[in-house]
């Protein structure tokens, strides 16, 4: 074989920042990695890319492995592809994110590999570069949070206008005028009102809302 650096194998992997709105907390599955180097850190799930599979297909097998479920929101997100990422080679990884409700949608964390959803607020030190693929993702969401809607991604079916705002000023990192935030939402005329009530800690009447699909959908097209 020639010891030609030029000649050596480039690997190619498939990650996917997975992240969820639990308990007014952002989160973000982490897993713990099984081989050297830096066995036992903790990672972001990934797979190495075989020859016969795209992408989506790698992608596909990370969520059921980690999670038991692949019928979820998944965008590609970049390639990471600095020269010493990985200790051990030249590795390049095509990152993707993804959006989870853990109230309607099917999750089975893998026990066995370490799989959790981690508090962004208190969030390790991954190894590797996982840690910057968390914040590439996290910044695309914000983007685009400020002119598509993702709140049907993350949000239970039935919400209040308190849960909307929670996790809009979560993944913005911003404070809003209560009144202000109602007005604009309502203005965009994508909810609609849901004929009942719940309460909250306080005992207080809240009203519930949905999303308007077709609005939704149209929204998440054009933009607002």
């Amino acid at each position: 074989m020639s010891n030609n650096p030029e000649s050596k194998k480039i690997g190619v992997t498939v990650s996917i920042c997975l992240f969820c709105y639990n308990n007014d907390e952002k989160k973000v599955l982490t897993v713990k990695n099984e081989k050297p180097p830096f066995k036992g850190a903790l990672i972001i799930p990934n797979k190495t890319l075989k020859y016969n599979q795209s992408l989506e297909d790698v992608c596909s097998e990370i969520l059921n492995e980690n999670i038991g479920n692949n019928d979820i929101y998944v965008e590609q997100l970049n390639a990471f592809g600095k020269l010493y990422r990985h200790p051990e080679g030249r590795t390049i990884d095509i990152s993707f994110y993804g959006l989870i409700n853990l109230e309607k949608d099917k999750v089975v964390l893998n026990k066995n590999k370490g799989a959790e959803f981690t508090n962004i607020s208190s969030f390790p030190e991954l190894a590797f570069d996982h840690n910057e693929m968390v914040d590439m993702a996290l910044k695309r969401i914000k983007r685009r949070m400020k002119y598509r809607p993702l709140g049907k991604n993350l949000l239970p079916d039935q919400f209040t206008m308190n849960e909307l705002e929670g996790l809009y000023a979560s993944f913005l990192s911003k404070k809003f005028d209560k009144r202000n935030f109602r007005r604009r939402i309502i203005e965009m005329d994508f909810l609609r009102e849901i004929k009942k009530v719940q309460r909250n800690t306080r005992g207080r009447k809240a009203i519930l809302y949905e999303f308007d699909p077709k609005k939704y959908n149209n929204y998440s097209k054009t933009g607002f």
